[in-house]
């Protein structure tokens, strides 16, 4: 039932726009019934639903806020005082307004019954009670509201053993708590509030009292923050005193950390803990660490400085006993729909051991190590038509193994780095790219940069197709062509000699390339289709290499010009392409059909030899065996050269196969229904034969297969098939191998690899999307990779298994052929002992031949959800790696620098 709440005796209360009703109807509605069972309300009084007597009160006619009633005028003069505004709605109500009466409606329900008391000016709700004034809600199973004062009680409905059972909740905007016991004074807005739970972003404020203020403000006696959401917390930090501010932050006086009700050595002098949504500044705390090679640590502590809305900056140290140290800053920065990015400048120094410790055996040394990072992107809607994006990333060979916390990172050996900015014209055929790249090994040293290279590209059009085309396309009016142009300058060193003071432009490589092709595709008697393109490529290279091998001292001399050198290659290519299709259909049983469908492709290219005149692009050079060959000059050239020193035409030849199988099945409902299953995805042969070769005019045959099984088996092959035959010496002859007696072709080599992955069903990913649509935080530790250290329970099981099998035959000198076989094995996974308890596992096995099995860098991890917390063991049990790392961490990004680590780097292991 729904009865609106006066503030006066005479049973009326005002609203600002709303009739109200009058007091005689609803004594006349209420008086009677309730008259024989008026009482006060203890606190320790038991209610349950259902057996109190129940109200029935007949509503009057006019009711607040509806289309019928008679609604006081909005339109009221502003300059008017309070009582002149009072007067009007008098006049317009008919009736008197107290003086002390609210400036809203309060609106109240109740599902079991309500009781006015008219001599002690008292109003009680029974039943799941409701009270709405303004922005404020309680929810209560019994409100008493006393209108002398214009406080509001709450109390809860317990049951025979003492148990609360009525749902006691207070809202106002955006803030919301549960509680015991409360009293709210509409007047002044403050509020009295026993064992109040209150939620603020990830974290939970438990209090025995709170007392509110009418700014929203909240102090609490005998409080304790914590992120567990459960009644009872798993952990919190206790204080006697605490201020919420909501919105901004929680204040706490002198606190401590306890954990399963027992305080731990953890004192805090104070407590801030920020409330506010969005980035905030604040300190990182650190972890600590014991190495045997670095001495005692702390890692990773800093601080975070929210500059702006649009920038923060992450600023963290490592920093040890022996004297290692390092630093680490990144700076992130966004601008909602025009760009985000990332800065990152990080450099270490690490000291190992002592000088009278240092293990004269040992791989290590003191390093001095740095790394830089960007990253930039920009929103395609901020400029229509253009594209930038960079990512940059570069530093010393040993900065990931020795400073990497993430046994992947240790792992890579490659810096990559590329800047890109695109532009099309709308409405245009054509477009523009600008980039810069770099690698880096860091095994090696060698480092190539690529500043800048430039491409043009014009899209595909037919320019002797007709502004107007009626019926049938013409022959020529199907032939398109396109066209491109790029231009690069390269250079390539080793790190170590890298320096941007001796960098001259002779160091340098560059060159230009043109790119054009003509092609047109027909259709020849329905069933065919006939392809032809003509390729053209020029390019204009500034710098020549000539090879030639010395016997003396058994290595090439090089001799190279600078100039411009303008070479061009062209060739034309023709092929006929069809599809046959065969198909075998069963009435009975489970397989209803079978279709294979074949694609034969027979071709013609030709390219001329660009050694010989009107060319002669290649030079002839003896190499280390004496032989007299072609070259080309422009072998380390960025684009290359034309590399076809003789002529060279060739009928290529191809076939390609799938299969699918139809199979019978009933849906859900019963009925009959059919499924398609792929039962090889791709059987495909090639070769080639060159009609222009003195010899060896014969290519290999190629063959490759794949499938899918189940969905689940990806089953790839492929093979190399050689139709020539081998004498005793080794040496390949130009005898075909039939015509010996060996069979069409020999294998020379193969390979076969066999990938699955498995997962169990996951639990509740339903509403692991839905959180993190709705919660900023997730999403922000998503962007970052916030959540690589977090582990995901849902799963049950997990596998993947990669197997692969090397093939390789090897001819030798007055000796029989050996085949060299080359398997690998890699799998991960993992499983859920319990519900809380996960085990994962990255490992391998490597293979030589079939004689010696080592086991791969291997990696366990073993983690537990503490509900709140969460605790991980990752173990490498063996290898120069070798080493652990064990986490037990707050799950909540509020309370994520609560973690106690304990780790040994692999540098113990070898030092």
């Amino acid at each position: 039932m729904s009865i609106p709440l006066y503030s006066c005796c005479s049973a009326i209360l005002t609203s600002c726009r709303f009739a109200v009703v009058a007091v005689f109807v609803l004594l006349c509605t209420i008086g009677a019934s309730a008259q024989n069972s008026r009482r006060t309300l203890q606190a320790g009084d038991t209610l349950k639903a259902g057996n109190a007597d129940t109200l029935a009160a007949t509503a009057d006619s006019i009711r607040a806020g509806s289309a019928d009633s008679d609604s006081l005028a909005a339109k009221t003069d502003s300059t008017l005082s309070d009582s002149a505004k009072v007067a009007n709605k008098e006049r317009e109500l008919g009736i008197r307004i107290s003086k002390d009466a609210l400036p809203a409606t309060v609106t109240t329900t109740a599902k079991d019954s309500a009781l006015l008391d008219m001599k002690e000016s008292m109003f009680y709700l029974y039943g799941d009670a409701k009270a709405t004034y303004q922005d404020v809600s309680v929810q209560s199973g019994v409100l008493m509201f006393n209108q002398k004062n214009n406080v509001l009680s709450a109390v809860p409905i317990l049951d025979t053993g003492g148990k609360k059972i009525s749902v006691q909740e207070f809202k106002q905007g955006e803030e919301a708590f549960t509680y015991d016991t409360l009293k709210y004074n509409f007047k002044s807005k403050r509020a009295i509030v026993r064992n109040a739970h209150s939620k603020y972003g990830d974290g939970f404020v438990i209090s025995e009292q709170v007392k509110r203020n009418p700014d929203e403000s909240i102090y609490g006696y005998k409080s304790i923050y914590t992120t567990c959401n459960l009644d009872h917390p798993h952990f919190g930090i206790r204080a006697s005193k605490i201020k919420v501010i909501p919105g901004r932050v929680i204040a706490a006086g002198p606190a401590n950390l306890e954990i399963m009700d027992i305080p731990t050595p953890l004192f805090l002098p104070f407590g801030m803990f920020p409330i506010k949504q969005g980035q905030r500044s604040g300190f990182i705390l650190p972890t600590y660490n014991i190495s045997d090679a670095l001495g005692v640590g702390l890692q990773r502590g800093g601080y975070y400085f929210a500059v702006s809305d649009h920038l923060g900056v992450i600023s963290q140290f490592d920093l040890y006993s022996k004297g290692s140290w390092a630093a680490f800053i990144t700076g992130q920065y966004a601008t909602r729909y025009r760009y985000s990015g990332s800065v990152s400048l990080e450099y270490s120094y690490q000291k190992i051991g002592e000088d009278y410790e240092i293990n004269p055996n040992s791989q290590l040394s003191n390093s001095k190590d740095f790394k830089f990072s960007w990253t930039h992107q920009v929103d395609p809607k901020a400029h229509p038509g253009t594209s930038f994006s960079a990512s940059v990333n570069f530093g010393t060979r040993s900065f990931n193994l020795r400073n990497s916390m993430n046994i992947t990172n240790s792992l890579n050996n490659q810096y990559s780095s590329s800047i890109s900015y695109g532009k099309t014209w709308i409405g245009k055929p054509y477009s523009l790219t600008v980039g810069l790249r770099h690698s880096q090994s860091t095994e090696g040293g060698a480092m190539s940069i690529t500043l800048p290279e430039i491409n043009f590209n014009l899209g595909q059009f037919s320019p002797f197709q007709r502004k107007l085309v009626n019926g049938i396309p013409r022959w020529y009016e199907k032939i398109t062509v396109t066209y491109s142009v790029s231009a690069i300058n390269q250079l390539n060193t080793y790190d170590s000699l890298f320096s941007l003071r001796n960098i001259a432009f002779n160091d340098m490589t560059n060159a230009i390339k043109h790119t054009a092709s003509v092609q047109a595709t027909y259709n020849l008697f329905r069933y065919f289709n006939w392809n032809v393109s003509v390729p053209y490529n020029e390019y204009w290279n500034t710098r020549q290499l000539f090879l030639n091998y010395n016997p003396a001292t058994k290595r090439n001399d090089s001799l190279t010009r600078t100039g411009f050198f303008a070479t061009r290659d062209f060739s034309v290519n023709t092929s006929i392409s069809t599809r046959i299709y065969g198909m075998a259909l069963f009435k009975k049983g489970k397989i209803a059909g079978l279709r294979h469908v074949i694609n034969p492709s027979l071709g013609f290219s030709y390219q001329p030899g660009f050694a010989h005149s009107p060319f002669g692009y290649m030079y002839e050079m003896i190499d280390y065996t004496g032989r007299s060959v072609y070259a080309s000059p422009y072998s380390t050239a960025p684009y290359g050269g034309p590399t076809n020193g003789e002529n060279n035409g060739s009928v290529n030849f191809s076939v390609g196969n799938t299969l699918q199988m139809k199979v019978r099945s009933k849906d859900s409902t019963g009925k009959a229904a059919t499924s398609n299953v792929s039962l090889i995805d791709g059987f495909n042969i090639n070769a080639s034969y060159n009609l222009f070769a003195d010899s060896f005019n014969m290519s290999n045959i190629n063959m490759n297969f794949r499938t899918s099984i189940l969905k689940v088996f990806n089953l790839q092959a492929s093979a190399v098939f050689d139709p020539y035959r081998y004498n005793d010496q080794g040496v390949r002859t130009p005898e075909y191998l039939v015509n010996t007696g060996g069979g069409l072709a020999a294998l020379r080599g193969a390979n076969v690899g066999l990938g699955m992955s498995f997962q169990g069903e996951k639990k509740n990913e339903k509403e692991q999307e839905e959180a993190m649509a709705k919660n900023d935080d997730v999403k922000r530790l998503l962007q970052k990779g916030g959540y690589d250290d977090y582990y995901d329970f849902n799963i049950p099981w997990n596998l993947s298994v990669d197997a692969s099998l090397g093939v390789q035959r090897r001819t030798r000198a007055n000796a029989p052929d050996t085949t060299v076989f080359t398997p690998n094995l890699t799998f991960r996974g993992g499983f859920n002992l319990t519900e809380r308890w996960k085990v994962d596992v990255n490992s391998g096995l490597q293979f030589i031949g079939f004689k010696k099995v080592d086991i791969a860098l291997t990696q366990f991890t073993i983690s537990r959800d503490l509900h709140c917390w969460q605790m991980s063991l990752s173990l490498i049990p063996f290898g120069y790696l070798r080493s652990f790392n064990f986490t037990l961490q707050v799950k909540s990004s509020v309370l994520q620098d609560l973690k106690l680590t304990r780790r040994k780097n692999y540098q113990d292991a070898n030092y």
